[in-house]
């Protein structure tokens, strides 16, 4: 100790200004604070990075009691002014320890940047109290020290990073880790789709012929028997072609009558024969004919079920032609679910993949099924938009809602992160914008 102590606070503060890095800062601390005053031990204290240097070692063994007391009694006390402590600032067994561990008077020096944020502290001990004079000098190295350890000192990355989030409070914390881990979560990726009750294997009725529809004799949702006339095509002109084919076979057999009888007298006759039963046979293959094309004129249900139709009256008098649908023969228990899915919202699914609808009649009880199938590509819809045809089995042992009604169809394919199902829309939208 200097006989001068302003000599010897600025010969302190030129070692501290020399010094090359931290660690030689802190030596200068811990040992060299004694030009100002005597004492034992010294320690120093930095936030956020534990014990630095101690005095009269080259090294702090971290897990040794006497380091992680220190350690304890320190952060305790970081926050503070300078004080002087002692013993009785302890409660339970850190009073006890104290005695082990430190003389019976200390000096807390707090550090500080320039800004004013608080670095840490300066312990020293020693047995005797601590005279203004020398607290007064000492917390003007203090002041110095602080200076010139956040010019030496930088923090690692992990140390800055571990500090600012620490000083971030709490829930905001909590709250963050709630939502990452909640993000993370699987759910079902699934897509809605408009959707309807249709048949399951429905007896399409076509138009046996080409012609005019005369009457439908079903009503829309109708049951029906197997062999219930279900509409007729006009028949007038067919039943005159009949009346004269009928003729004209009479004529041929009257002919042929004529000819046999001659024959049996005129041998010449007989050549003739075999014209006329040709002819009798023409004629009768032309009844026979228009006979079955009366026959089928009259359209009858191959099954029983109910009538699947538009307004019949908007059948009545329309040219239809062979082939073209008229109606269909379907049993009201054998149901399945149509949908139209759009090109955009298609989603990787499994047959046999967990499907349900929900009816615009009952929204609150879906009924569950499994996919059947989906086609590859988009065929055009009644509207002339592009779709992919869904269709969908419902599940056994549930009672069917009836034919006709229409809902919304949700179709779930794998699972995927919460994240992922929230974004998938949204990021597909972005990358056709930017072009990506």
């Amino acid at each position: 100790m200097s006989d001068n102590p302003l000599v010897a606070l600025l010969g302190l503060e030129e070692l501290a200004r020399k010094a090359v890095d931290s660690a030689a800062l802190g030596f200068v601390m811990v040992n060299d604070s004694r030009r100002l005053a005597l004492y034992r031990q010294a320690a120093l204290y930095i936030d956020g990075e534990g014990l630095k240097a101690v005095s009269g070692v080259t090294g702090i063994e971290k897990g040794a009691p006497f380091t992680l007391w220190l350690q304890r009694l320190l952060k305790r006390f970081a926050a503070e002014d300078v004080r002087q402590l002692g013993p009785h600032d302890m409660e339970g067994s850190d009073r006890q320890e104290w005695s082990e561990w430190l003389p019976s008077h200390a000096l807390l020096l707090p550090l500080a940047e320039r800004d004013g944020k608080r670095l840490g502290v300066l312990l020293l001990a020693r047995e005797e109290a601590w005279s203004e004079q020398e607290v007064a000098l000492l917390t003007r190295a203090a002041d110095f020290y602080g200076h010139a350890w956040s010019v030496l000192h930088r923090p690692s990355r992990w140390v800055t990073w571990k500090s600012g989030l620490m000083a971030i409070p709490k829930w905001p914390l909590k709250l963050a880790v709630v939502m990452v881990v909640a993000l993370c979560i699987p759910v079902r990726l699934s897509v809605l789709a408009p959707a309807e009750v249709v048949p399951h294997n429905p007896a399409v009725i076509r138009s046996p012929m080409d012609g005019v529809i005369q009457r439908v004799h079903v009503r829309p949702n109708q049951s029906v028997a197997e062999g219930d006339l279900l509409f007729e095509l006009e028949r007038t002109m067919l039943a005159s072609k009949l009346e004269v084919a009928k003729k004209a076979l009479d004529t041929a057999r009257a002919e042929l009558d004529q000819a046999s009888q001659q024959a049996i007298f005129d041998p010449k006759a007989k050549g003739t024969l075999a014209v006329i039963r040709a002819r009798v046979e023409e004629r009768s293959a032309e009844v026979a004919q228009l006979e079955e094309l009366l026959a089928r004129a009259q359209v009858q249900a191959p099954r029983g079920g109910v009538a699947v139709l538009d307004d019949p009256t908007e059948w009545q008098g329309r040219p239809v032609v062979v082939g073209e649908k008229v109606l269909a023969v379907a049993s009201p228990h054998d149901v399945e679910v149509e949908a139209w899915l759009a090109p955009a919202d298609v989603i990787q699914l499994e047959e046999g993949g967990p499907v349900s609808l929900f009816l615009n009649a009952d929204p609150l009880s879906p009924v569950s099924g499994k996919l059947r199938y989906i086609t590859y590509e988009a065929i055009p819809q009644a509207d002339g938009t592009l779709g992919h045809r869904v269709r969908a089995e419902l599940n056994k042992g549930e009672a069917g809602p009836r034919l006709g009604l229409k809902g919304t169809v949700r179709l779930d394919g794998r699972r995927v992160p919460l994240i992922y199902w929230l974004g998938r829309r949204p990021l597909a939208i972005i990358r056709t914008f930017v072009g990506l």
